[in-house]
């Protein structure tokens, strides 16, 4: 399933915006918001979100000044379909509904699903679930570091967690942090024991440092539309990413992959993760159960 919002009329008119199956996208005038559309001064930082669980698309005020409205009414929770009109702030939006659109289509043959290896003891902690030291053993492999992209509006301590951890760090846009990961970090079992499952960001391995990895990933935070208009990448976001990573062509996800092996992000349930690596056979995503 695939819902697109086409902007009728106000500052962006003629934009589509696709919410695919699975994918929850806020909208609003920040860059708070999954979908920044800064030309619009009506708009709310965060003014609503699209659902689509794929069967059906659903419509949610975050508490917006001005309203979101669904075929003339106010709304705070609808279900919209194929023809409906969305106001919001300044922008009307035509809803068109594709109930048959395969949402995750392979890079390449192979499996989709797979169990991360078992466990392996953690020195010096006996605190992990076998979940999160399945976790940790998927990420930290010979010859890789790990890095995680963490947004600090996903919970306030974030910020303070990375001052007193210690690990090298660097802003990533203006919402976003890039931190290096060395094995046992103290920083690395915070980040999984409070973060995972939570929406706090994503992980990723690189044989390259801190530096090279800051620079491939700025690259995607300010994007520009067909129409030449600025476009906040929320890719941190898990949601953000699950949704991008399963439709992402060949080229793309090998661009978006860079100088990193892999790129690891929770799943809907915290006890899966979706991870994007790079193969001999090309880029490769597929599920990994932590177990």
């Amino acid at each position: 399933m695939v819902a697109v919002l086409e902007a009728i009329s106000g500052p962006i008119t003629g934009r589509r915006l696709e919410v695919r199956g699975g994918s929850i996208v806020r909208i609003g005038r920040t860059g708070k918001s999954d979908y920044a559309i800064a030309e619009d001064g009506y708009l709310s930082g965060l003014h609503f979100s699209v659902e689509c669980d794929g069967t059906e698309c659903r419509i949610r005020d975050m508490g917006s000044s001005n309203g979101t409205f669904v075929n003339g009414s106010r709304i705070t929770d609808q279900v919209v379909r194929e023809g409906d009109s969305i106001v919001a702030g300044g922008s009307t939006f035509r809803v068109h509904v594709d109930l048959h659109v395969d949402l995750v289509p392979e890079m390449a043959g192979g499996p989709r699903v797979s169990t991360a290896p078992m466990p392996i003891p953690i020195a010096g902690d006996s605190g992990y679930s076998p979940g999160e030291a399945a976790l940790l053993n998927a990420l930290y492999a010979p010859g890789e570091a790990v890095f995680a992209v963490v947004d600090p509006s996903r919970d306030s301590r974030i910020p303070t967690f990375l001052d007193a951890g210690g690990e090298a760090h660097l802003m990533l846009g203006e919402n976003a942090f890039l931190v290096a990961l060395p094995a046992g970090s103290r920083l690395g079992h915070v980040l999984i024991k409070d973060g995972w499952g939570r929406g706090w960001g994503f992980y990723a391995t690189s044989p390259q440092g801190i530096e090279q990895i800051h620079a491939h990933f700025a690259s995607f935070v300010n994007m520009r539309a067909s129409t030449g208009a600025a476009i906040t990448l929320r890719f941190w976001d898990p949601r953000v990413l699950r949704a991008m990573i399963p439709v992402m062509p060949p080229q793309e996800a090998e661009a978006f992959l860079g100088p990193c092996g892999r790129i690891l992000v929770e799943a809907e349930k915290a006890e899966m993760a979706l991870e994007l690596c790079r193969t001999p056979r090309g880029p490769w995503h597929h599920t990994v159960v932590l177990a």
